[in-house]
C-alpha cells in the first residue's frame, strides 16, 4: 500500500505538470496565431477541462489496475 502512495505522489504531479505544459504551448501558439478572446473562453477552456478529466481518469485507472493486479497475485 505504501508503494501505491509513493507512486501517486510521483505520478500525479508529473501528469499535472505535463498538462500545464500542453496548455501553455497551446495557449502560446494560439496567441501567436492571433486567437481571440472567444477562443480562450470556449475551445481552450473546454480542452483544458477535458485534459484534466482525462488525466484524473488515467490516474484512477492506474490505481485500479494496480490494485486488481496485486489482488490477483496475492
Amino acid at each position: 500500500m505504501k508503494t501505491l502512495f509513493v507512486k501517486l505522489l510521483l505520478i500525479v504531479p508529473v501528469f499535472l505538470f505535463l498538462d500545464w505544459v500542453i496548455m501553455v504551448v497551446i495557449g502560446s501558439v494560439s496567441s501567436i496565431l492571433g486567437a481571440s478572446d472567444n477562443f480562450y473562453c470556449t475551445i481552450y477552456c473546454d480542452f483544458g477541462i477535458a485534459l484534466l478529466v482525462a488525466t484524473l481518469l488515467f490516474v484512477a485507472y492506474l490505481i485500479i489496475s494496480q490494485n486488481f493486479h496485486h489482488k490477483m497475485h496475492a
